[in-house]
């Protein structure tokens, strides 16, 4: 056969290999509900709609209420409602789809030739799976659209006479859809700074040159950036809009940094990782090192456009995970620019006898690829889980998923009628506003930069730390009537539920396995009181009908975590009945093994410990909670060899000190006093965490009668944390003990 065959059979056989690829994306887009903030998004659409108006002051939360508020993504709240609201939810993951797709087609009729599709499929696909991570519903998909419609405008068609309007417009609707809108002033700026480094500063190579614009075309660069800049002022607040994400960004480095702690989506991607691991984050740093290299081939005839953009890009992404994906498509784009100007065929050291022999090889190569994305489309669509409700499997796309929100407890609060201000968990505030607002005023929810750092730190002395004075202090300054924390997120820190089961004022009303409800025990609460309290001594596992079941593989989720949470408030017997329902649905739950683990832990059971930490560990070997248990049952079990070897295993974790905690616990176990001290200051007290180790080895301390050393433990801890009412009292008692003469000498 000819070669104009096989050339045509390539092609055909390519665009079908997009085609698939395009499908898988509109597919992953559908992914079903899961985000948090969605809920409060949807109230603000409903609530600006009603009014007409934007609330230039906080109305939801109890406790920053009137607190000058810029909401910049009142217009994706609108659209949010609208859509919400006239053809349910399946409609966002569908709009969702819609502009993902938009924004990937943009940039494949951007950078497309044929004799590059074998670069543009896999590339798109690592950017896809990047992508992934933000499929969320929120306004994060429109910003990414208009940023790869900026980038686009301003490299390629910044001369043609409709580009300053579309830019301008773009910027207006961007402005008042998300705070990230600043991109587009950010990316004049960027190629302006290109095209003048261009013209006045010596460049290397052909830098200078290189896709360099006439004279028109710079002053249009000019214009550009006055035009977007006028943009960002056309809000509901003005310049105070306009200025208020460039004020964010400039507070990152002070006292709001903390958030970038503790918030999954703000912590740096790669730290604490080898740059070659490419098990962790490795769609990322492939992009970075295909688009890096792509930049060193093209070193003669680089753009200094799309350096300028890598490097601020990259610079932005590796700051936060939920900024990775600008990247990517940064990186694609790149890397395509900088192909465009090379000649593969001098690159690639294999060349073809024949010309049908390298088409040939093409159609297989593409035909492969089409066999790897529907094989991971089959893999992809194969995702759900057991509906313990309907006795039936939920896909994982479409609708809503049962369990990342704490739904049954805001239907139990909606029926029973329960108002007025409650303390919650940051994860469950957002879900609350949007169930239960004007009912329910909110405490904490995903607004960070509107709480503050230090209101943030002083909600995690209640929520980690179990401060008791804190919440008496919170309690009467906003009145709260309640207390919601939820588990459906991630399980509720044993400090914070015992604070309030330790508390004759707050009354668990309701328990179950996306979180618990307390009520104050005050003349507005006492009807619900009488009728929902609950004393988990007497709490019995809820019947589930396995024969219905059938032979179905299902994670027990709901027993799994009932029994973490009965465990945490102290009842250990009726958590081990849960734990054990769990384990009657899927004998292999690692949350139910762990959950009896611990329970035989504190009971000092190590043996039973060590065998259900085992159990746990065979189905999750990466857990390092599952595995510092293990560790502690060696050391229960006075097996300190095999307790360090776990320790060793745990070294590995970048920034946690659990194997440093296992080395303290066995030198104190073997009087070896100084040398477990060593250990706390050189290796547990210089990380970010460390705190409640340090404190559990001060308590081994006094309870082996090394009081002496409790003190210099705690005073450790105390300098991590000065305010932890708890640690001081334990410092006062340990120094109060030395003074007695029951200390042994250092």
């Amino acid at each position: 056969m000819s070669p104009f065959f096989y050339r045509k059979l390539t092609e055909i056989f390519g665009m079908l290999a997009l085609g698939v690829l395009f499908s898988l994306i509109a597919f992953s887009a559908m992914l079903e509900i899961k985000d948090l903030d969605l809920w409060l998004h949807l109230k603000m659409g409903e609530i600006i709609m009603a009014s007409g108006q934007v609330p230039a002051q906080d109305i939801l939360s109890a406790t920053i209420a009137g607190k000058p508020w810029v909401n910049h993504e009142w217009l994706f709240q609108v659209v949010l409602y609208a859509v919400h609201h006239a053809w349910g939810m399946d409609a966002l993951l569908y709009m969702q789809a819609g502009v993902v797709l938009l924004t990937f087609l943009i940039v494949l009729l951007w950078t497309y030739r044929q004799d590059r599709q074998l670069v543009i499929l896999p590339l798109l696909f690592i950017v896809l799976q990047i992508y992934q991570t933000r499929f969320t519903v929120r306004p994060d998909i429109f910003s990414l659209l208009y940023f790869i419609s900026f980038l686009m405008i301003l490299s390629t068609f910044i001369r043609r006479r409709w580009a300053l309007p579309v830019l301008f417009v773009m910027q207006v609707v961007w402005t008042n859809m998300h705070g990230y809108f600043f991109w587009g002033p950010a990316l004049a700026i960027v190629f302006l700074a290109a095209e003048t480094l261009k013209r006045y500063v010596p460049l290397p190579f052909a830098w200078k040159d290189e896709a360099r614009l006439p004279e028109d075309g710079y002053v249009r660069l000019w214009q550009a950036l006055v035009l977007v800049f006028l943009a960002t002022l056309i809000n509901p607040l003005g310049f105070a809009g306009a200025a208020y994400p460039f004020k964010v960004l400039f507070s990152l480095s002070g006292d709001s940094s903390i958030f970038f702690k503790y918030i999954t989506e703000l912590k740096a991607p790669l730290k604490g990782t080898p740059f070659f691991d490419f098990s962790e984050q490795g769609p990322l740093k492939i992009m970075i090192f295909v688009s890096g290299i792509s930049f060193l081939l093209n070193i003669r005839r680089l753009d200094l456009r799309w350096l300028l953009v890598w490097g601020v890009a990259m610079a932005f992404a590796l700051g936060a995970m939920r900024n990775m994906v600008y990247f990517a498509f940064v990186a694609y784009i790149a890397t395509m620019m900088n192909l465009l100007r090379l000649d593969l065929r001098r690159l690639i050291p294999v060349h073809f006898a024949a010309e049908h022999f390298e088409l040939l090889t093409g159609w297989m190569a593409k035909v492969a690829c089409i066999v790897y994305l529907l094989n991971y489309s089959g893999d992809l669509a194969q995702r759900g889980y057991y509906d313990f409700y309907t006795y039936t499997r939920k896909s994982e796309f479409l609708g809503v998923t049962q369990r990342s929100f704490p739904s049954g407890l805001a239907d139990f609060m909606i029926a029973n009628k329960i108002s007025g201000a409650v303390f919650n968990d940051f994860n469950s505030g957002a879900y609350l506003v949007g169930r239960l607002y004007p009912q329910v005023k909110v405490f904490i929810d995903g607004r960070t930069e509107m709480y503050g750092a230090k209101f943030f730190m002083f909600y995690r002395r209640i929520w980690e730390d179990g401060d008791a004075r804190a919440l008496d202090a919170v309690t009467a300054r906003y009145n709260l009537r309640g207390a919601v924390l939820g588990s459906a997120f991630g399980h509720i820190p044993e400090k914070a539920l015992k604070l309030f089961m330790g508390q004759r004022e707050w009354k668990l009303v309701y328990l179950d396995h996306d979180g618990v409800v307390f009520l104050r025990d005050i003349p507005d609460n006492a009807a619900l009181i009488a009728r929902f309290a609950i004393d988990p001594a007497h709490w019995k596992a809820a019947p589930f009908d396995i024969r219905r079941m059938g032979a179905v593989r299902a994670y027990p989720y709901r027993e799994a975590n009932r029994a973490f949470t009965l465990n945490d408030m102290g009842y250990p017997d009726q958590a081990m009945a849960e734990a054990d329902a769990a384990l009657a649905i899927s004998p292999i739950c690692d949350d139910a093994l762990h959950a009896k683990a611990r329970i035989y832990l504190d009971r000092k059971d190590f043996a039973k410990a060590f065998e259900y930490f085992r159990y746990a560990l065979l189905q999750s070997p990466a857990d390092t909670k599952l595995r510092r248990g293990l560790a502690l049952a060696y050391v229960g079990l006075e097996d300190y060899a095999r307790a360090l070897e776990q320790a060793d295993r745990l070294d590995s974790v970048a920034g946690d000190p659990s194997g440093a905690y296992i080395r303290a616990k066995v030198f104190v176990k073997k009087k070896q006093y100084r040398e477990a001290y060593d250990i706390l200051a050189k290796r547990i007290a210089p990380l970010e965490r460390g705190v409640s180790e340090i404190t559990a080895i001060g308590d081994l301390y006094g309870e082996a009668g090394a009081h002496a050393w409790a003190v210099e433990a705690y005073a450790l801890a105390i300098r991590k944390e000065a305010k932890n009412t708890r640690l001081l009292k334990k410092y006062r008692d340990a120094v109060m003990k030395r003074r007695e003469g029951k200390g042994k000498d250092k």
